[in-house]
């Protein structure tokens, strides 16, 4: 209706629109609307310039949304938010904070919003130490008890590895949302402490806030951690459709993870196939790993051959395959993986993991020979795994995919990334300090099994995060129970 008088459009129906674009993610709309503002020369308006900033980041074009940022004559902190945003919700974190220190440099005062959105870019680098300081400025400024702010503190803090830290803002907070009980719920879900998660749960039901869909999300993973099968299909079942909550694809994935943390995979095949997730890779590479923990290789197998068909080039499945076949002594079988991959091109993606010391991230790339403090590294690595195998560590050659003799294949698990950015850390943190490491890939098994012994002999706490969960490990326990 409004198109026929666009001429007449001023930059509250500018703004109107370009808001309705980004929450349906209309990118041609949005576009058209753009070039109309264009004509006008309203791209120029902070509040129109804004809100298409805000329309292209939601619309997934990170690199239009900073084009329509820079063309602002006057820019307020609306629109430096607004630009922010659209670099942390397409993950480009690292952007978003360098346009924070930018905003201050300019003399704009940020925010509570502008601190919400710098904590949760820190958030996904896990990047605690800035998180660290963006908190204490929101102190000093006036903004850490916004809501907004505590929220992304929660998140923050629970991503890096920090749980008890978001469990103290938790309790600080003067009120609470939504929000904020599922950022703890799930930030104790993903750290293994599912009893703690459960808990919170029910104090959410006593404090009468009502849970949301992300919620369930948070209690089901808590469930399956615990192995709570019942009480898992009671909340699918009958309490989400009690509290109007439909479940949806995450909330049966999660189930997935039930059943397969209970030891009762053929169940979990059945449960995939007759709820229409069968075309859900996450949730058969749940089922695929559990069938390499309960040692089901025949199922294994079978689900493997289900992911490579809907997603022929994932590198994580023909991984786990290779492996059930070298835990079986199937050494033909982990040939024609082997195979397979040189035939489709399938390269394994090399493991890289990252830990800050100080105000410095360091990088480590599996194998990589040419850091600048590999030495210190190799000689502290010889003398961790002497110590280790002492207690019983012994090489997992299973893990290793290239056909190479024992003793190079031991060099190799030496040098995984997790294990070289360990070294440093040891190397460079204080004694007794708490060690945070992040990875790109799945934690293989060997190092999980050397790195639980490390903390033993070193007698220090290590936090891993990889791409499924938190590894929190301390006096040689982790808080996955070698379950993930």
């Amino acid at each position: 209706s409004m198109v026929g008088q666009v001429e007449q459009w001023d930059h509250v129906s500018y703004v109107a629109v370009l808001g309705h674009c980004a929450s349906t993610k209309e990118l041609l709309l949005g576009r058209q609307v753009h070039s109309q503002a264009l004509k006008r020369r309203l791209e120029l308006n902070v509040y129109v310039g804004s809100a298409l900033v805000d329309m292209y980041g939601k619309c997934e074009c990170a690199c239009d949304a900073h084009s329509a940022f820079e063309v602002l004559p006057e820019k307020n902190v609306v629109s430096w938010t607004a630009v922010m945003t659209a670099y942390t919700q397409n993950e480009l974190f690292e952007e978003a904070l360098q346009l924070f220190l930018d905003l201050e440099m300019e003399g704009i005062r940020p925010n509570e919003f502008t601190y919400a959105v710098a904590l949760n870019s820190c958030a996904g680098l896990a990047a605690l130490k800035n998180g660290n300081a963006l908190s204490a400025s929101a102190v000093k400024t006036g903004h850490w008890g916004a809501l907004s702010v505590c929220n992304a503190l929660i998140n923050m803090y629970a991503k890096s590895g920090s749980i008890s830290d978001a469990w103290r803002v938790f309790l600080s907070m003067p009120c609470r949302d939504v929000v904020s009980w599922n950022s703890i719920i799930i930030g104790y879900a993903h750290h293994g402490l599912a009893r703690e998660a459960m808990r919170v749960f029910h104090d959410m039901l006593s404090a009468e806030e009502a849970p949301s869909y992300v919620t369930f999300v948070g209690v089901l993973s808590a469930c399956a951690q615990l192995g709570l099968v019942d009480e898992g299909l009671y909340y699918l079942n009958i309490m989400m459709k009690e509290m109007g909550i439909k479940p949806g694809r995450e909330h049966y994935t999660c189930m997935v993870g039930l059943l397969c943390r209970a030891g009762r995979l053929d169940e979990a095949e059945q449960f995939i196939l007759s709820n229409c997730i069968g075309t859900d890779v996450v949730a058969w590479k749940s089922l695929l790993g559990s069938c390499q923990v309960y040692k089901n290789y025949g199922l294994g197998h079978r689900v493997a051959e289900q992911i490579l068909e809907l997603k022929p080039n994932d590198v994580g499945t023909y991984v786990l395959l290779s492996n059930m076949y070298a835990k079986a002594n199937r050494w033909d079988g982990v040939v024609k993986v082997r195979k397979l991959m040189r035939e489709r091109g399938v390269r394994k993606e090399p493991g890289v993991s990252w830990i800050q010391v100080g105000s410095e991230v360091q990088v480590f790339t599996s194998d990589d020979k040419n850091h600048q403090w590999i030495n210190q590294i190799t000689i502290k690595l010889k003398e961790l795994i002497d110590q280790i195998k002492v207690i019983g560590y012994a090489p997992n050659f299973a893990v290793v995919l290239h056909d190479v003799e024992d003793e190079q294949k031991e060099e190799h698990l030496m040098y995984h990334s997790e294990k070289m950015a360990l070294a440093f850390g040891l190397i460079h943190s204080p004694e007794g300090a708490t060690i945070r490491i992040m990875k790109n890939l799945r934690i293989c098994d060997d190092c999980h099994v050397a790195i639980k012994l490390i903390s033993l002999v070193t007698r220090r706490r290590i936090v891993i995060r990889d791409t499924v969960r938190f590894h929190c490990i301390e006096d040689g326990v982790c808080s996955c129970d070698d379950y993930w």
